[in-house]
């Protein structure tokens, strides 16, 4: 009997040591862990299969890239012969999982009003680190320009930006590289968006002052975030070099930065983040409609603008219907 209590305390010595070890040395271990964890996804909408019947849809077509996951998905009104202005959606799924696929209700329901909607996807981290996936809406826009006659519906030069959770962290950091020659130059990225046709941004849930990361508080909030962070940066001490510096939103906009629309929910999300984005961009003169939700409120949990079965995402899209149409409107 002793003997076995000593073998079953030294496989658990062993298994702790090793879990320890693991997250230590790479972040790796619990990026695999996380991407194995059980995703409710999206709701769809009342009504869903109406706005289907609404929309052409092309799936899994196929950018030139230098990285992996180069794929993204086209959505138009059905029988479309003209231009539509056009959104370039970055999805969320914390820099390190994540797919277009989880998107489709609400780029349907967006096409469905008119819009032609562009969801891609983008190679994750670990296995392609930071600025891959702002490289990768380069390389999209760049093919989508290149390939015109390809796609009719889709007009550039009426481009809103968007994306949600780290998809609007990417889609917020591709926009100041626009609109920000510093930061353009600082990166070596070359802006390819010109200034006239970016029309507007779509924000939501997004972490736009990356640097903050790591003070949250909580020590489970902390090491996730650390190993979040370590895996898209590609360094331990990711939070003290210019890379994270870099992918501070907050930090780089400029007048420039085309009217935002920015919303968050009240509960595990980055509410604050979304708040201070706007109060920056506010203060360069930037228009911006913003949709949060006081504690009285109840819960709203982070990406609920993707479950279009309840009654706060439909006020999001319903606001961010009216948003773009005054920003088209100018």
């Amino acid at each position: 009997m002793k003997t076995l209590i000593k073998w079953v305390l030294s496989i658990v010595l062993i298994v702790t040591i090793g879990g320890f070890l693991a997250v230590n040395l790479s972040p790796v271990p619990f990026i695999y862990w996380l991407r194995n964890q059980p995703d409710p996804g999206p709701a769809a909408p009342l009504s869903w299969t109406a706005y289907q019947e609404m929309v052409d849809t092309h799936k899994d077509l196929r950018y030139p890239s230098e990285f992996k996951s180069n794929t993204f998905d086209v959505y138009v009104p059905q029988n479309s012969q003209e231009k539509r202005p056009t959104i370039l959606w970055v999805h969320g799924g914390a820099f390190v999982s994540g797919d277009k696929s989880g998107t489709s209700y609400w780029c349907t329901m967006m096409a469905s009003k008119g819009y032609a909607v562009v969801s891609m996807n983008y190679e994750a981290a670990p296995e392609a680190r930071f600025p891959a996936p702002v490289l990768q809406m380069t390389e999209l826009y760049q093919f989508l320009k290149e390939s015109s006659d390809e796609y009719p519906a889709i007009d550039l030069n009426r481009l809103i930006i968007g994306g949600d959770s780290a998809g609007a962290q990417i889609a917020s950091q591709f926009i100041a590289i626009q609109t920000n020659p510093d930061l353009a130059n600082r990166m070596n990225i070359q802006p390819s968006v010109p200034l006239e046709t970016l029309k507007a941004a779509l924000l939501y849930c997004g972490p736009y002052n990356v640097k903050q990361l790591a003070n949250v508080k909580g020590r489970v909030e902390q090491f996730v975030l650390n190993q979040l962070g370590w895996a898209y940066i590609g360094k331990r001490n990711w939070q003290r070099g210019t890379e994270a510096e870099d992918a501070s939103t907050t930090n780089h906009v400029t007048p420039r930065f085309p009217p935002a629309f920015i919303t968050d929910g009240n509960t595990g999300s980055f509410e604050r983040h979304g708040k201070e984005l706007e109060a920056r961009l506010q203060a360069e003169g930037v228009p911006v409609t913003s949709l949060f939700f006081p504690v009285s409120h109840g819960a709203v949990p982070h990406e609920y603008q993707f479950q279009l079965n309840t009654r706060e995402a439909m006020e999001c899209f319903n606001e961010t219907l009216s948003f773009l149409k005054e920003r088209l409107e100018h």
